[in-house]
């Protein structure tokens, strides 16, 4: 099997956040076009956007399941997400290409935030099988506060490093990392290569305050920098840029934030992913 691509289409690109429930369908058709004729092996997982986080902040739920009041807030979470899922999953099968949900909070377990527990034959049966693996980022069972939130920015990461990915892309609404935030400093620069000699401020750059429930850019910045420390090559772009995905995908000249592996990685091109 060719080695792993995996793909996280963010919730700011892909909805409105503004607005409570809705999508951005321009983007999410823009990228199963971009989709369409890709056959490696991919991995997709989907940010929340306005499908949960609302829901997530209002209540509380990022700090742990308190009382029963915050209940109703778990439960329209899910169901908004499977909406959002649900609608990326037909914009791929009109194109042909064969999603399955699978939905984090069935499969993984946390611990006061922490990945306890993830089970990931679910993910290697379905690209055995030549189906494509739909992740989100989701509210997870945690054994010390009950609930929690799992990014998607997490889930990537963690998937990239088990299965041993070739790639994890991070799509968002920015053309990648800036000096500073380009939404409140317009002489913000973009910093196109992320290196072990240059991670330090770059990571400093990136954790201006975020209103959003999973961290903003600051959590992708962090997940990048562990995938390229342990051999994984790593791009945080603009995902609403026309073919800037497919231009990634293709290795076409230089795109958003390439965050450049530190060290080798341990698997040849030609070996499967070892069974976690």
């Amino acid at each position: 099997m060719d080695r792993i691509t995996i793909l996280k289409l963010g919730g700011s690109a892909i909805t409105d956040k503004a607005r409570d429930c809705t999508p951005d369908i321009p983007t999410i058709q823009h990228a199963a076009d971009q989709l369409a004729d890709y056959r490696r092996p991919l991995v997709l997982i989907h940010g929340g956007g306005s499908y949960a986080h609302p829901f997530v902040t209002r209540s509380g739920l990022g700090g742990g399941l308190r009382d029963r009041s915050q209940l109703r807030s778990i439960s329209e979470t899910e169901f908004y997400l499977g909406q959002l899922t649900r609608i990326i999953c037909a914009s791929l099968l009109l194109r042909n290409r064969l999603p399955v949900p699978l939905h984090p909070m069935s499969f993984a377990i946390l611990d006061k935030g922490e990945v306890k527990k993830i089970l990931l034959d679910p993910i290697r049966n379905s690209l055995d099988a030549g189906l494509i693996p739909l992740l989100h980022g989701d509210l997870v069972f945690d054994e010390s506060r009950r609930i929690g939130v799992l990014s998607g920015d997490r889930i990537a990461s963690l998937i990239g490093s088990k299965l041993g990915a070739s790639r994890v892309l991070f799509g968002c609404d920015v053309d990648g990392v800036y000096s500073a935030n380009p939404k409140s400093f317009p002489n913000a620069t973009l910093i196109p290569k992320v290196t072990s000699e240059n991670f330090q401020p770059v990571l400093s750059a990136s954790r201006s305050p975020s209103t959003d429930a999973t961290g903003g850019m600051g959590e992708k910045v962090k997940q990048a920098l562990r995938l390229a420390k342990n051999g994984c090559e790593c791009y945080i772009f603009n995902l609403r840029e026309k073919n800037a995905l497919r231009r990634i995908l293709e290795q076409d000249g230089a795109i958003g934030t390439r965050f450049v592996p530190w060290k080798k990685s341990r698997r040849s091109a030609k070996q499967s992913p070892q069974r976690a």
